[in-house]
């Protein structure tokens, strides 16, 4: 039970620009960091709470495995990974272990970012998860770095940054994805339903999950609710019209994500924004 944080969400794309543009204009998403790497090329994109979006482009390279993953969903973008900041990387890996699922593409070489993955094959979660024990952020990382970070390519708004207090997507097996959550990641659960539950970690955003069974909806991250960075949101009750909400998004092809965000809606019978 390592997890602290759900630090970001990761969303490969064929391309930076046209999301990251999108993201600027709908959630005032602004620029963190960016590089061009040869399997992959990263660039990260801050919200309300310091909350990340990561976009993931292939790399220059002829095997990248970004680009693999576009083909497979055909070519547009997607979902990729969850990550999570670890207290332990060791012992979330013993945990995981513990739990008969055993890590891949483990590297503990840098002390100041070590990663383990965790495979959706073996979690039952629909997408990879990435354990992450990283003291620094990735700025603070690259800062004195050859070259260092990229400028944004592109003209951001003055959008006000939204909060995205919840991530949400569809599991077969509530049960198993609750194991990994719970007792690897270190989550606490609130219950929204029979086969709804959310996950909260000390900090970032929750996640809400689903059960359709084996013959249910695409599993994995479906989409992102987003609020006004000063409005009120209860993370252990969920709203009874959340669904009705969730479903009133936009569905954005390029990232492969529905974006609901909520503007005067009412939550626990109050006005968002309002106190108690």
């Amino acid at each position: 039970m390592s997890a602290h944080e759900l630090d970001h969400l990761a969303i490969a794309v064929p391309a930076w620009e046209p999301a990251g543009a999108m993201l600027n204009r709908q959630l005032g998403a602004r620029w963190a960091s960016g590089f061009k790497m040869e399997a992959f090329s990263p660039c990260q994109l801050a919200v309300a709470d310091d909350m990340r979006l990561e976009l993931l482009e292939p790399g220059s390279g002829e095997h990248s495995f970004i680009q693999r993953f576009l083909t497979e969903i055909d070519g547009q973008g997607g979902p990729h990974h969850i990550t999570f900041k670890v207290h332990d990387i060791r012992a979330a890996i013993a945990g995981a272990q513990e739990a008969g699922i055993e890590p891949i593409l483990v590297n503990l070489a840098h002390p100041q970012w070590q990663e383990a993955f965790l495979h959706p094959r073996d979690t039952g979660l629909g997408f990879l998860v990435q354990m992450v024990q990283a003291p620094l952020s990735v700025e603070e990382l690259t800062a004195t770095s050859d070259g260092g970070t990229l400028a944004c390519p592109w003209e951001q708004t003055d959008t006000a940054a939204l909060r995205i207090p919840l991530i949400y997507g569809y599991v077969a097996d509530l049960s198993r994805a609750r194991t990994v959550l719970c007792g690897v990641l270190g989550a606490k659960q609130y219950g929204a339903g029979t086969a709804t539950a959310g996950f909260q970690w000390d900090a970032g955003a929750d996640l809400l999950l689903t059960e359709t069974g084996a013959d249910g909806e695409s599993f994995g991250i479906a989409g992102l609710l987003a609020l006004d960075a000063a409005a009120d949101w209860s993370r252990r009750d969920v709203p009874e019209q959340l669904d009705a909400l969730l479903a009133s998004g936009t569905v954005h092809p390029g990232i492969g994500l529905k974006i609901s965000i909520l503007q005067g809606a009412i939550l626990q019978g109050r006005p968002a924004g309002t106190g108690t």
